[in-house]
C-alpha cells in the first residue's frame, strides 16, 4: 500500500484502503465499450464495486432508458459500493443505490448477474478486487473489469477474454496508464 510506513509493512497483505485512493473516473467512451461487452437484456442485478461518484452507474441508467424507449425491458437493479463517503454521497444524490464500505471487507454473496468494475490500479492491488468480485456472481454471471494493461501483459492477473482500450483512454481523467478490460463468465455448474 502506498501509505505503508516502511518496506516490511508494504509487503504485508492487507485489505486496508490506502490514503492515496488513486481515483480516476471512468470516461464515458470506456464505459460505453464495456457496457457493449456485458450483453445486457434488462432485469439483471448489477454490482459496481468502487463506484466512485457513479459514472458507470449513470451510463447503465442512460443505456437502459434509451433501450426502454423502444423495447419495454424490465428494470436494471444496480448496486454500488464506494469507500469514500463523499463520492458515495454524490452517487446517491444522482439516485443510485450505494453502500459506503471498503469493497474488500464486504462479505460476498453470490447474488448478482453482472459485476462491472474499474478497481484501484496501484501495484497489483487490483487483483484483490478482481478475485473478490468473482464471489459476488451467480452461476452463469459475467464480470467486466477495467485494468491496467500490465495486469495482462506483465502479471498475467486477468481472467477470461482480454481487450485493450485505445491509448489515452483515461487522459480526460488525469492519467495515461495503458488500460484494457477482461470479460469473464462464471461457469453455470
Amino acid at each position: 500500500m502506498p501509505d505503508a510506513p516502511n518496506a516490511t509493512e508494504a509487503k504485508r497483505p492487507s485489505t486496508e484502503v490506502a490514503r492515496d485512493l488513486q481515483f480516476y473516473p471512468t470516461p464515458r467512451r470506456v464505459t460505453e465499450e464495456v457496457l457493449q461487452r456485458l450483453q445486457l437484456s434488462g432485469g439483471e442485478t448489477i454490482l459496481e464495486p468502487s463506484c466512485g461518484t457513479g459514472d458507470m452507474m449513470d451510463e447503465l441508467a442512460d443505456w437502459h432508458n434509451q433501450e426502454d424507449r423502444w423495447k419495454r425491458r424490465t428494470p436494471l437493479f444496480v448496486t454500488g459500493i464506494e469507500y469514500d463517503a463523499g463520492r458515495a454521497e454524490q452517487a446517491r444524490a444522482k439516485g443510485h443505490h450505494v453502500m459506503t464500505a471498503n469493497f474488500l471487507q464486504v462479505a460476498p454473496e453470490a447474488r448478482f448477474d453482472v459485476v462491472v468494475m474499474n478497481p484501484p490500479f496501484y501495484g497489483t492491488h487490483y487483483k484483490k478486487h478482481l478475485d473478490h468480485a468473482q464471489k459476488f456472481l451467480k452461476k452463469g454471471g459475467r464480470l467486466v473489469c477495467v485494468l491496467p494493461a500490465t495486469a495482462y501483459y506483465d502479471h498475467g492477473n486477468t481472467i477470461g477474454e482480454w481487450r485493450d482500450l485505445p491509448v489515452g483512454s483515461f487522459a480526460e481523467s488525469g492519467t495515461n496508464v495503458p488500460t484494457g478490460y477482461c470479460v469473464w463468465w462464471k461457469p453455470k455448474d
